[in-house]
């Protein structure tokens, strides 16, 4: 159960709901971490601004070589991927 409740798309403020519209026009469902962060509306404008850069049209990576990224960085750090 979560500790913070989750601010569902139907029940956001209108600027949560705008962010939410980002998010899904990236290609994203609407996450539980996202629903979260929607707790503070600046919090999840950042979250979003952080999507946007490693997923937005603007990124300067190609999917393959994020994947590559997020990869390494796991062997790195020793996290199971």
């Amino acid at each position: 159960m979560a500790r913070l409740p989750l601010i569902e798309p139907a029940d956001a403020p209108t600027e949560v709901q705008t962010v939410y519209k980002r998010f899904e026009t990236l290609g994203f469902p609407i996450f539980n971490v996202m629903k979260m962060f929607a707790n503070n509306p600046k919090a999840l404008e950042g979250f979003a601004m952080i999507v946007e850069a490693l997923y937005g049209p603007t990124c300067a990576l190609s999917p393959r070589h994020r994947e590559l990224a997020y990869l390494r960085a796991s062997q790195v750090n020793s996290c199971h991927y």
